[in-house]
């Protein structure tokens, strides 16, 4: 079996990153659904945190064009 090289290896792990911060935006979805506005301290928080996240993954994505 070839071994993958580093590069490829360094490919992977971002993409695995980013899959990752796909999996965390949906359980904060399904997790402001359970709530299902009735937290006044998720209702605050989740939407900052929401943003926040979609922010890295946009980062994250021009990041790994230039691997």
């Amino acid at each position: 079996m070839a071994s993958r090289s580093t590069r490829n290896k360094i490919r992977f792990q971002a993409a695995s990153a980013m899959d990752d911060l796909k999996a965390a935006q949906v359980h904060l979805t399904q997790l402001g659904a359970l709530a299902d506005d009735n937290s006044p301290y998720i209702d605050d928080n989740l939407p900052v945190i929401m943003v926040s996240l979609e922010s890295v993954r946009i980062v994250l994505d021009q990041f790994t064009e230039g691997l």
